[in-house]
């Protein structure tokens, strides 16, 4: 008993500095997160402290010298203060940057509209200190106005007008504008940031030609000028000059970058499954038909044959499986006699497909073609056909001689080579001066996978080739439109390269795509037929360059078309609108 009870006592003890242990956590963990944050506020103050003296005694200095001296090394207006230095006071490091500027003041008028003449009317100075504080960057600020104490002057200088707007001409504030020029003495490097209205002014800027500028702003495209050299002899936006006492004038088109992901794929091969009737092993079940004579019919002989009857084919689940494309079927239906096809899924068992999904498979297809391509191969991995034969004639019979379902099997990566990535943006010509300098004309290679990420793409319409392959099938048009800060991806079917091809591309007015047109391409000697993709599009290549060809195109609800006298030279798209 007494050890039982020793026992209880030390339990208890246990649990109560258990207790007494987690209260002082929690006293001395508030205690410690107050003491961090007493600590950061006092070493904020003594930073913000610190920078503040720094800012005003360079203030001061600044507003001491006389006003033709108030200028920043390189810059506009120039003097011998650096534009960017390093400090430190109290043990902390600053950044300080020193931004020196003509100021147009509007007493007066803007610009062409200035009374006198004279955009430079003061300069105003800007002081910044910056610093890091726990790896987060900060920063404070001075301005002042430098008034002149005489009448203003442009000492022999212009005022330079950089105008940027965005894709949709739309105004962009807050970009960077770098101007240089490596032909004055002293040289210019300055970096203004544009307005409300997108307008950056260097007034005061020094007459002389050679001015290049460069604007961007983070995430943006960039625009510049370019000096003329071996690879752009003819620049389009060349360097500008300022002239005494005029204003010149530039526009600069940036807008958002973009990414786009391209995946190429191995050509989908089309695959025929064929049902010839040798035999009743391709007929799941059936009720009142036979196989007979290699032809599937009704049950009995004339005059006596039955007046329904039904036949439903093994399932067909292809795998893989890309998309599904055209059930055709060869028929005999003497007078008084009909069949009529039904489309179902599912394994156990079949479900007909509703008419929301294909239209008119509720009733029975009467047709001999039937098109699938509008089944997803997701919620459809898998198709019987159902085949009702009926007579009103006891005399007669109808009979299915063959059935025919064509599919794509899946489209399998494919990576392991070089491609172009264009774009249609051009900064000038070569030395003959007709062939284009492009903006981006990008080198890149396919990694194995089939997948390549570009990003900082700038708006444009980009064009992908490659040599050795042939584009079989893209589904966005190629060439390729991106759009201002998008995300996007393009993807392509590659063939092996012929020397001439043709891909068509059959489409609604309203731009969609045809699924599951028929494409017949034929000339002397040569006949071929596709079923468009989902894409809408049929490829043939291998072709003989020649301008005899002719497009036969159908497709159920559209009007059939036949175009003649086709040119078929390299690689051709011809896009048909049904």
């Amino acid at each position: 008993m007494v050890l039982h009870k020793h026992n209880k006592q030390r339990g208890l003890l246990l649990i109560e500095a258990m207790i007494v242990s987690a209260i002082m956590l929690i006293i001395f963990g508030g205690l410690l997160a107050g003491f961090k944050q007493s600590f950061d506020l006092i070493s904020n103050s003594r930073a913000k402290l610190s920078a503040l003296s720094l800012a005003n005694s360079q203030m001061e200095y600044i507003r001491s010298l006389s006003y033709d001296a108030v200028g920043t090394i390189s810059g506009i207006p120039a003097g011998a203060i650096p534009q960017v230095s390093t400090t430190s006071l109290n043990n902390i490091n600053f950044t300080k940057t020193i931004l020196v500027e003509y100021v147009d003041d509007d007493a007066d008028g803007l610009g062409a509209a200035d009374s006198n003449g004279i955009t430079t009317d003061y300069k105003r100075l800007k002081v910044t200190l910056s610093w890091l504080s726990r790896g987060v960057s900060k920063e404070m600020f001075l301005t002042s106005n430098i008034i002149p104490r005489s009448i203003e002057t442009n000492v022999g200088g212009g005022t330079l007008r950089v105008n940027v707007f965005d894709a949709n001409f739309v105004p962009l504030p807050g970009t960077d504008v770098h101007l240089i020029n490596k032909t004055l003495s002293p040289n210019i490097d300055v970096t203004r940031s544009t307005d409300a209205a997108g307008i950056a002014l260097f007034g005061g800027a020094p007459a002389g030609p050679d001015y290049e500028i460069s604007v961007t702003a983070s995430g943006y495209s960039t625009n510049k000028t370019y000096v003329a050299t071996t690879s752009v002899p003819n620049p389009t936006n060349r360097p500008v000059a300022v002239l005494v006492s005029g204003i010149s004038t530039m526009n600069f088109f940036i807008d958002r970058l973009s990414t786009v992901t391209i995946k190429t794929f191995s050509t989908r091969s089309e695959v025929f499954v064929t049902e010839s009737f040798v035999g009743t092993t391709g007929i799941a079940t059936s009720t009142g038909t036979v196989v007979s004579g290699g032809s599937l019919q009704l049950m009995g002989s004339a005059p006596n044959y039955t007046a329904v009857g039904t036949a439903y084919l093994a399932t067909l689940a292809p795998s893989p499986l890309s998309q599904w494309g055209v059930v055709t079927l060869d028929t005999v239906t003497p007078g008084s006699t009909g069949i009529k096809t039904r489309v179902y899924t599912g394994t156990s068992t079949l479900s007909l497909i509703s008419d929301s999904v294909l239209p008119g498979n509720s009733s029975g297809f009467t047709a001999n073609t039937i098109y699938l391509s509008a089944l997803d191969v997701v919620l459809y991995p898998n198709v019987t056909l159902g085949i009702e034969l009926s007579t009103s004639n006891l005399s007669l019979t109808p009979s299915v001689k063959e059935i025919s379902v064509r599919y794509f099997d899946a489209k399998v990566p494919f990576g392991n080579f070089s491609f172009s990535w264009l774009g249609t943006k051009t900064i000038g010509t070569q030395a003959d001066a007709i062939t284009p300098v492009y903006k981006y004309d990008s080198a890149q290679t396919m990694p194995v996978s089939g997948e390549k990420v570009l990003s900082g793409v700038e708006w444009d319409s980009h064009t992908f080739s490659t040599n050795g392959y042939d584009v079989a099938e893209a589904c966005t048009r190629n060439p390729f439109t991106v759009s201002p800060g998008t995300s996007s991806t393009l993807e392509l079917l590659l063939a092996v390269n012929t020397a001439h091809s043709l891909r068509v591309v059959a489409k609604t007015s309203g731009g969609s795509p045809v699924i599951g047109a028929t494409v017949t391409l034929s000339r002397s000697g040569y006949n071929t037929t596709y079923v468009s993709t989902s894409c809408g599009q049929a490829f043939f290549s291998g072709l003989s360059s020649a301008s005899d060809y002719t497009i036969d195109i159908s497709a159920p609800n559209f009007t059939t078309q036949s175009i003649t006298n086709v040119s078929i030279s390299g690689d051709v798209v011809q896009e048909i609108t049904l």
